[in-house]
């Protein structure tokens, strides 16, 4: 029986890799959000077989794990003219349902560009610009054919990533973005900021077995302690340059003060290097991470 003074071991939980059922022994398991784990052997695209870690982005779809670039060419949204699909920056022109790149939303008889304010009909054989509409039209006003009615163009711009924005039902890699836009944060408590603040002072860059120590001491990923000790050594360079900056205008400001207030003034510019002192020293306390289940 150990030291009452020691604090409780946690238990720690049974891990089964979704790949192959096994229970998972290795020190690092790959998660994907919000609650699916591998072995960083099982966890493979279903079309390429290639490994996915947390270099890259994985996605899963009917119980089936991709990489980006598959996953987006079979599931991806495509132009409905040209079958390519879109990057993450393209302007796109709806119709309906449908997506076309700018370039090809055209007019399928005469092959004009339509452009934002053009009234166009949606038909099953394509788009039509409006004087091919009124053509066909008034050609198949005997076969009794109807018309999809007109509507406005309105060029769109996609948000993100096309897919994940049309897909919410995508579950990415833990170790990207999640379903939402917006990145994950992980915030510290004080015992886990003291304990990161106490090693950062005696080595700004920990090896990897004090890594492995401070991922048992503090309970965070590997990956929260890598980022917050690269934030914490980027700010510090920071907060050093602006000292010096500091310091180095605070003889021209002393020079300036004295000459204004005459040689009975206490003026010695005192105030730069209050400015000083009160720099920020804001903790670390959020840094980014993967989503923890």
């Amino acid at each position: 029986m150990g030291d009452m003074g020691d604090p409780p071991k946690k238990k720690r939980l049974i891990s089964l890799c979704v790949g192959c059922g096994n229970q998972i022994h290795d020190q690092y398991i790959l998660r994907v959000s919000p609650d699916l784990e591998w072995h960083a052997a099982c966890l493979k695209c279903a079309e390429c077989n290639q490994y996915l870690d947390e270099s890259c982005t994985c996605f899963v779809r009917d119980g089936k794990t991709y990489c980006k670039r598959d996953y987006i060419r079979l599931y991806g949204i495509k132009c409905a003219k040209c079958s390519i699909g879109f990057s993450k920056n393209d302007f796109v022109m709806r119709a309906r349902s449908k997506v076309y790149h700018i370039e090809c939303f055209r007019c399928v008889a005469c092959s004009r560009q339509l452009i934002p304010g053009d009234e166009f009909a949606l038909r099953e054989d394509g788009l039509f610009c409006r004087a091919d509409h009124d053509v066909v039209e008034r050609a198949s006003l005997g076969a009794g054919d109807p018309l999809s009615p007109l509507h406005p163009a309105r060029p769109l711009q996609m948000a993100a990533e096309p897919i994940s924005a049309r897909q919410p039902a995508l579950r990415p890699h833990v170790h990207k973005q999640p379903e939402k836009t917006t990145r994950v944060r992980t915030v510290l408590n004080e015992k886990q900021l003291h304990t990161l603040r106490t090693c950062y002072a005696a080595n700004p860059r920990p090896d990897a077995l004090m890594k492995e120590q401070l991922v048992e001491m503090t309970g965070l990923s590997p990956r929260v302690i890598r980022v917050w000790f690269q934030n914490k050594r980027c700010k510090d360079k920071k907060r050093s340059i602006m000292m010096k900056q500091l310091q180095q205008q605070q003889p021209n400001d002393k020079t300036v003060n004295f000459s204004e207030g005459g040689p009975g003034s206490n003026s010695t510019g005192s105030e730069v290097a209050s400015m000083s002192s009160q720099l920020p020293d804001t903790p670390n306390s959020m840094v980014a991470s993967p989503i923890e289940a």
